[in-house]
């Protein structure tokens, strides 16, 4: 496997690629080359330019391994600059085809589905809470609480639109299950994939339950959430534990044990509650029932109230004037005013974070940094636990090279201050 950037920024033959290679069908001096590569990002790229990319790069791999024992991390050539990464000789067991398919799948949800901020922090998004009604938060934690109610159940997230309206889980498990979301969706849309449909009766209209693995001690975690069912059950919390424990766990690899769970989907047209929970769930009708039942009435309501308050087209009002992004590494969460699906016009914006960004990784003792062009500026702060960035949408006055004490950027900082207040950001 490899990916590479181009470092050219003038050229855009090779801008960035990423491709999986099958050595072992490449051995004789006649194999085609062709015929090691599995999958390869752009598909567009021409045949030729992926067999002249594909073919150096594994014949620099394997005289590397024999020289040094090991095959290298990272390769620079010319006008590229690749990452790589080795595992035995990538013996796919499944067809091209499919694999072609997952991994379309997983570049469309990149490409589609995130920014350069959220790439930039590897966050999630998080619902606007300056534009909701605290009472539909307090809701939505409510209906999370009653499902985890159920005999089963563990935990879950509520999502609107791709934002995370309330979460009991912690947020690299919260990524996963939105990502998990699109693949359910797309699954029941196309009528196949591992969802589980051999209930009797069939599962209620919206809902999707599909097989899941965590790994032993993100299963742990969660169980030592304080459930009320555990509580309720025959012979306490503790043989109830044990018991789920020995039925979920398989082995794993490398000392590691990956837990069966099952996620319940529920899609409310924009809204989508999840929830994790054990791999018995699935086969227990009144516990189906119970949660759908349950969360049903509750649901529709919370998407009402979020269509009304969210308009899925309309930028808000505070957009027209300033635009902020805030990242909080303690939760990973990104709140920012952009819309998930940036305009042309945001593009500054993300740039100037993305610089900043790499400048407070770079000067770890740097506070604030603030950068400036003739158009716009960008005025940033950071503590220990979180990063902030805001822009004055209108324009400043223009920077003719030499310092000028009027320059409206210089009082970003005192704007940035007051106006994140309501978004529940002290900069003070």
């Amino acid at each position: 496997m490899a990916d590479c950037v181009q470092s050219d920024p003038t050229s855009r033959a090779w801008w960035n690629c990423f491709f999986l290679y099958d050595g072992s069908k490449v051995k004789e001096e006649g194999d085609p080359t062709q015929a090691g590569i599995c999958y390869f990002n752009p598909r567009q790229t021409p045949l030729d330019h992926q067999e002249l990319l594909c073919g150096q790069i594994a014949g620099v791999v394997r005289c590397m391994e024999e020289i040094s024992g090991s095959p290298p991390g990272l390769i620079r050539l010319r006008k590229l600059k690749l990452s790589v990464k080795v595992d035995g000789s990538y013996i796919w067991e499944r067809a091209q085809e499919e694999l072609d398919q997952a991994w379309d799948r997983y570049v469309e949800h990149l490409q589609q589905n995130t920014t350069d901020l959220h790439r930039i922090f590897n966050s999630l998004w998080a619902l606007d809470k300056t534009k909701v009604e605290p009472l539909l938060l307090l809701k939505a934690a409510l209906i999370l609480q009653t499902c985890q109610r159920t005999l089963h159940v563990r935990a879950g997230c509520i999502s609107y639109q791709g934002l995370v309206v309330s979460t009991q889980l912690p947020p690299d498990l919260t990524a996963r299950v939105l990502l998990q979301e699109v693949d359910v969706a797309s699954e029941g849309e196309a009528g196949n994939g591992a969802v589980l449909q051999t209930q009797e009766p069939p599962l209620p209209p919206g809902v999707r339950i599909t097989p899941v693995y965590l790994l032993d001690d993100e299963a742990a975690a969660l169980r030592d959430f304080p459930v009320e069912w555990m509580i309720r059950s025959q012979g306490g919390p503790g043989s109830c534990k044990d018991g789920l424990i020995s039925a979920g766990a398989t082995g794993g690899s490398g000392g590691t044990t990956s837990v069966r769970m099952v996620l319940y989907v529920h899609h409310v047209r924009g809204l989508v509650l999840s929830l994790l929970a054990e791999e018995h769930f699935a086969h227990t009708k009144t516990s189906v029932e119970d949660v759908y039942h349950s969360s049903l009435a509750s649901l529709n309501g919370l998407e009402v109230h979020l269509k009304e308050t969210l308009p899925k087209d309309s930028l808000s009002a505070a957009k027209v004037t300033y635009g902020f992004a805030h990242y909080d590494a303690v939760q990973k969460v990104l709140a920012t005013n952009f819309l998930p699906a940036n305009s042309p016009a945001d593009r500054s914006f993300l740039r100037a974070a993305s610089l900043i960004h790499a400048n407070f990784h770079q000067l770890p003792t740097t506070s604030e940094i603030m950068v400036r062009n003739a158009s716009t500026a960008v005025y940033a702060c950071r503590s220990a636990v979180q990063e902030t960035y805001f822009q004055q949408v209108a324009s400043p006055l223009r920077n003719s090279g030499m310092p000028n004490p009027h320059d409206s950027a210089f009082g970003l900082a005192s704007k940035a201050k007051q106006k994140l207040l309501k978004h529940g950001v002290n900069l003070l």
